[in-house]
């Protein structure tokens, strides 16, 4: 298959490229600049374009692609409550556009990363969250990931684009800044290991459903591959509270983190944990990679690159 990655330079985006080469594929990847952590991988075409230059996006797709894997964005949820409109124009209104750009190049399929830790909102006592709950996203970010979701059931429907959501929880690994306000997991990690405090919003009741980026990569892999469509969580179905996250953190490194308690914030979720089921009966999907060693492997590239 040839496949695009758009944003394949990012976090996530690195992690899919290696899983697409590591199985024989032609990868491209488009994105602003090369990796920031590393030589780019050998063996892709890489074309340097900002997502909204929809004349450079457009030469590229024309080459002609089996898979488009969207894994741009522009904004983290606290960002994107700043400025509404820029959320909408620099995500919404450029994926319309690649849409497009894709139907007019007869893209066989386009997967969609989107936020399985803002579309639904606060779901209440609910243990495990399933695709068919319903969404109520409680930030701009959460509500520009569904309308993209939306318009592609649309572009299936009314012009023949096949897609894949998958809505992934709250991924990490190497290759994550923690220096941005997105990546709580890696923040921590960083900051236990700089011995410098950690700020954390609310008592750290927070739960959220952490997976490693490796295994959301083999999920768009799977999704790319396979005769599937439609929307899909991708998480590991175990929840673990801000506070829990600082206890494996402490096991895991031998250090006890310091904590700023802050007051917590409106646009937090209290708890996000995802029934990932409906994947792993479509493609066979499983999540690999435990908690313990995802934070040693995250702690080890920490290690080598900032402390």
């Amino acid at each position: 298959m040839r496949i695009l990655v758009l944003g394949g330079s990012g976090f996530l985006g690195s992690y899919i490229v290696d899983k697409f080469l590591s199985e024989k594929h032609d990868v491209a990847v488009y994105d602003l600049s090369p990796e920031r952590f590393r030589r780019s991988p050998p063996g892709i075409t890489f074309v340097t374009g900002d997502f909204g230059d929809v004349g450079a996006l457009g030469e590229l797709i024309a080459t002609g692609f089996d898979a488009v894997i969207h894994c741009v964005g522009t904004t983290t949820p606290k960002s994107s409550n700043e400025s509404p409109e820029f959320d909408v124009q620099s995500n919404v209104i450029g994926t319309l556009k690649m849409l497009d750009i894709c139907v007019r190049n007869n893209v066989g399929k386009l997967v969609f990363l989107s936020s399985g830790g803002t579309v639904y909102g606060s779901i209440g006592a609910l243990d495990l969250v399933d695709e068919f709950h319903s969404v109520r996203p409680m930030c701009s970010y959460g509500v520009a990931k569904l309308c993209i979701e939306y318009y592609l059931d649309v572009y299936k429907h009314l012009r023949g684009l096949d897609y894949v959501v998958l809505r992934a929880a709250n991924p990490y690994g190497e290759r994550q800044s923690p220096l941005r306000a997105q990546g709580a997991l890696t923040v921590f990690l960083h900051r236990t290991l700089k011995h410098q405090p950690i700020e954390i919003w609310g008592d750290g009741s927070v739960t959220r459903d952490f997976i490693y980026a490796g295994d959301v990569a083999s999920a768009v892999y799977l999704a790319s591959i396979n005769p599937i469509s439609g929307t899909f969580n991708v998480g590991t179905g175990t929840g673990h509270s801000l506070r829990d996250i600082l206890t494996q953190i402490s096991r895991v490194v031998g250090l006890e983190p310091s904590v700023n308690w802050l007051a917590s914030r409106p646009f937090d979720v209290p708890r996000i944990v995802l029934d990932s089921t409906k994947l792993r009966t479509a493609t066979g999907w499983q999540c690999r990679t435990s908690l313990q060693e995802g934070i040693a492997l995250t702690a080890e590239w920490l290690r080598t690159t900032y402390v």
